[in-house]
């Protein structure tokens, strides 16, 4: 028998029996080891396939234990056997339990943010314009260094105001956030994007001091989401 494996918790979630995970089959609670219990649903496949449905359903069941308790979503396509899913938890004991500290009572909060196109190239000329430029008399080798030098000192200025903006937005919303993970790419327009862990108790000051964080910086554009399973502080997989 092969199992489809959606996440992993520290008490038996309530699952409505509404709830349809991959396949449209109903998932249910398997005892895996003392405090961890297995979110799964009976799957007769050797692999779950990509697809926009299955994605779906494998989030919507992650959700609904969200509900109740902080799972360890365990990462897309993990189909196994019984024995082998007992096997990893066993051998993974204290990881797993140092996870479940980790994300215990939080949920993940996700912040993107864009800046103006537009703004990308007036930073990059700006500078570029320290220094001497190509004129004329300069061969093409000459002319292409140049155009390199602009180029790096754009780059590097892009990714300052980048990361000075990951580190504005982190401080901004100080204590209530326990970790937060963020990735930034300074070449395009959505050139942040943050994953904050948020104590559930902690939601309420979070949304206020993200409302007061946007009310500052109105050359921004910020696209908040949440609450969402910690998947990206906890994701794991046997």
């Amino acid at each position: 028998m092969r199992l489809y494996a959606y996440c992993l918790a520290e008490a038996p979630p309530p699952l409505p029996p509404a709830v349809s995970g991959i396949g449209g089959a109903t998932p249910r609670v398997l005892s895996l080891d003392v405090g961890v219990v297995g979110v799964v649903s009976d799957f007769p496949e050797e692999r779950a396939a990509v697809s926009p449905e299955n994605v779906l359903a494998h989030e919507r069941v992650v959700a609904h234990v969200l509900a109740s308790t902080t799972p360890l979503p365990l990462r897309f396509g993990a189909v196994v056997s019984p024995a082998r899913l007992e096997s990893y938890v066993g051998s993974h004991r204290d990881a797993l339990r140092a996870a479940f500290e980790r994300v215990r009572g939080c949920v993940e909060m996700s912040v993107k943010v864009i800046w103006d196109v537009a703004d990308l190239g007036a930073v990059g000329g700006a500078a570029g314009d320290a220094g001497p430029v190509a004129g004329p008399s300069t061969g093409p080798g000459a002319a292409f260094l140049e155009a390199k030098r602009r180029q790096i000192l754009g780059d590097e200025t892009r990714r300052e105001r980048a990361d000075a903006v990951a580190g504005w937005l982190r401080a901004r919303l100080g204590h209530v956030v326990r970790e937060s993970a963020v990735q930034t790419r300074p070449q395009e327009a959505l050139f942040l994007a943050g994953a904050y862990l948020v104590e559930r108790a902690q939601l309420g000051e979070y949304r206020e001091r993200l409302r007061g964080a946007c009310a500052e910086r109105p050359d921004l554009r910020f696209l908040a989401s949440g609450p969402w399973p910690p998947y990206s502080f906890s994701q794991a997989g046997p």
